[in-house]
């Protein structure tokens, strides 16, 4: 029997595909069924379920165990926060790029595997003396032992957080004192310019982190040339904080200074609805649109997905293109090419964003794009790339992602250059948050992992740049370094790294301002924003 299943094996490698290696087992195991059911005619009547039960006894053993090292390897465990947002995620978007990643990795095999043991283990089963009490043993041990590790790697503190997440009732809405001594709301009066003609290209880049830039030699050699912030050298950037390390987090925490502290699936209802959430809180696109800016937003996946449409669009962005924008251009260029995964490729999101761009007049504009090739757990490599992974591991696959991406971007940039509003135009890259699992190049410990964050052709700039800083610091930022002067340098909880000003990061430790974090989402103050009420 384990010649015939190791020789199957070696079919499905070289002559048989995964349908027909499916097909025979299945075939196999029916035969099998039927031998052993005329075996053993006295348990004709228990038999069918007893096969049953068995196999997802067997199914179960071999799973469980794998899975525990798969979510290791492939969520961030260590931070609560982003697990349980990952898992709230809807299956038809990025999750269904998990269930793939574990039926291909785990699912598969030890479905296969346990079909193949089922009937030895049948035959141990109906001769074995005190079964029933061997085979819960046996499955209670092997299930302690093979999610040991699992448990090992997660720290006393972030156990303890996901037991509060699953048993913890809601507490009562109070006042936030945090809030109240930190959080710096808009009013048209505070924001002024004497010229409102410097233009905005901000691109979002997923996952992009200081440990990817050996990887990334275009975005290397832009931040080397760039208006970089960055408490740690070579290379840095800013800290991933709680409230903004998702990418729609992120984006509502660098343009309007404000975590979004609440899960992927309350975003993704929010998209469904196409309802909008803190619309009385102003963020950068708002202000611009105040000073007679028009601003548009191109990105690869449906604008739904984590309601960026619905935010964007009550927050001064006057065009919204999506996917299925973009995919109506490839139809109409006669291009095939389609990528696996959410979305489409960078490469066809820069082509639109650059199509909008050329029609584009003298008034004063933003254009936002968000990338999606370098997503986890491994990315989506661009077949038209002329990068290739050097070899089969999970590291060179993605540092060949990584180097499309950091190409287009690359070529972007250059374009933008040189083009008649390249010399009036400021150009942000910035990394979403960071990776969310280890780096794939594991080259720095996590406390020196930060996203990338450049200003390249700022009007204003700083000398000082040694500074420590969130998402949140972004908006008063970006506005600074285009021109605009901000009474008092900040902007919801975040500060102007050009100003004196101290950022939230740099008064206070990490811990306790993710605390302080964690707690303002039972505040009455925050979900009375969030609901759209006035302050």
């Amino acid at each position: 029997m384990f010649a015939f299943a190791i020789g199957f094996v070696k079919q499905i490698r070289f002559d048989c595909s995964v349908i027909d290696f499916i097909v025979a087992v299945i075939l196999y195991t029916a035969l099998r069924f039927y031998l052993h059911k005329k075996k053993y005619k006295r348990f004709s009547q228990k038999f069918s379920l007893q096969v049953a039960l068995l196999w997802l006894y067997l199914f179960l053993l071999l799973t469980l165990p794998t899975a525990f090292v798969w979510a290791k390897k492939t969520f961030p465990v260590q931070n609560p926060d982003l697990t349980i947002m990952t898992l709230q995620m809807p299956v038809e978007g990025f999750v269904s790029v998990f269930v793939q990643d574990f039926f291909s990795r785990i699912g598969f095999y030890t479905l296969i595997l346990s079909l193949s043991l089922l009937w030895p283990i049948c035959d141990l089963y109906q001769n074995l003396k005190f079964r029933k009490i061997i085979f819960a043993v046996a499955f209670i041990a092997i299930f302690i032992f093979g999610s040991a590790p699992f448990w090992n790697a997660i720290s006393p503190r972030a156990r303890q957080q996901y037991i509060d997440y699953i048993f913890s009732a809601p507490s009562e809405p109070y006042h936030s004192k945090f809030y109240q001594e930190n959080f710096v709301h808009y009013t048209p009066e505070m924001v002024s310019a004497s010229d409102t003609t410097r233009n905005l290209v901000f691109i979002y880049v997923e996952s992009l982190e200081n440990s990817f830039l050996k990887s990334a030699p275009e975005i290397r050699q832009l931040y080397e040339q760039g208006l970089v912030f960055s408490d740690k050298l070579p290379y840095g950037g800013g800290k991933n904080i709680i409230g903004a390390a998702t990418t729609i987090s992120s984006m509502v925490s660098k343009t309007t200074g404000m975590p979004l502290l609440c899960g992927s699936s309350v975003m993704n209802n929010f998209g469904k609805t196409g309802e909008s959430f803190f619309d009385s809180l102003p963020g950068i696109y708002d202000i611009l649109h105040q000073f007679g800016y028009r601003n548009y937003y191109v990105q690869g996946t449906p604008a739904r997905f984590g309601a960026t449409g619905p935010f964007f669009l009550a927050h001064g962005m006057d065009e919204l293109y999506d996917k299925d924008d973009i995919e109506k251009m490839l139809e109409a260029k006669g291009e095939t090419y389609r990528r696996s995964g959410p979305g489409v490729a960078d490469a066809d999101v820069f082509d639109y964003a650059k199509s909008i761009l050329d029609t584009l007049g003298n008034a004063p504009f933003s254009m936002t794009v968000t990338t999606i090739d370098t997503h986890f757990p491994r990315g989506f490599l661009d077949k038209r790339c002329k990068i290739r992974p050097a070899n089969s591991s999970e590291g060179a696959y993605y540092a060949a992602v990584l180097g499309c991406t950091s190409k287009r971007i690359g070529e972007f940039v250059k374009w933008i250059q040189r083009k008649p509003f390249g010399n009036n135009t400021e150009i942000v890259i910035a990394g979403d948050h960071l990776f969310m699992t280890k780096s794939p190049f594991m080259v720095l410990k996590h406390s020196d992992r930060r996203f990338i964050n450049i200003y390249i052709n700022p009007k204003n700039t700083s000398e000082k740049t040694s500074r420590r800083y969130t998402s949140f610091d972004s908006a008063p930022t970006v506005l600074e370094t285009m021109g605009f002067n901000i009474e008092g340098h900040r902007l919801g909880f975040g500060a102007s790294l050009l100003s004196e000003e101290k950022t939230l990061a740099e008064t206070m430790k990490e811990r306790k301002l993710v605390h302080l974090l964690r707690e303002l989402s039972g505040s009455i103050e925050y979900n009375n924003l969030f609901q759209n009420k006035a302050p």
